[in-house]
């Protein structure tokens, strides 16, 4: 008799493992509704290519703020970054503003930066943006 509540409770203690593992967390939820909320302000746009946020960060009045990262292909088939700080509501399924960001600006960060890895012997061999989503890749 002893041994069936023994087994039963691991057995219910794995159970509750399981299931808590599978539900998805506050912050799976608000990076998939980021997503969501960003994918359609974007599809207004076209040739547009996705490619991620950055620099999220909570707000004092319950709002988010994030950087997107998408690439605009020209009728010549060149890409060209382009950079929107986005505020949303508290669970990220709503846009509140898009601030398109000043490219050049973000390209000398980036170049600074890259500047500062070389220094420490890490070579980034060209766009940053392009190492970032060659380890989204792999990540796949």
């Amino acid at each position: 008799m002893k041994s069936k509540i023994t087994i039963l409770a691991i057995a219910f203690l794995m159970a509750s493992i399981l299931l808590s593992s599978c539900s998805t967390g506050k912050g799976d939820l608000k990076d998939r509704n980021l997503e969501q909320a960003t994918l359609s302000r974007l599809d207004s746009i076209p040739n547009v290519e996705y490619i991620g946020k950055s620099d999220v960060r909570a707000l004092d009045d319950n709002r988010f703020q994030a950087v997107i990262i998408y690439y605009v292909t020209d009728s010549t088939g060149n890409k060209v970054e382009h950079n929107a700080r986005v505020t949303t509501n508290d669970d990220c399924s709503e846009v509140y503003t898009w601030e398109e960001l000043d490219s050049n600006v973000l390209g000398d960060t980036k170049q600074m930066i890259s500047d500062k890895l070389e220094e420490k012997g890490i070579d980034m061999d060209g766009s940053m943006i392009g190492a970032l989503i060659e380890l989204k890749k792999r990540l796949k």
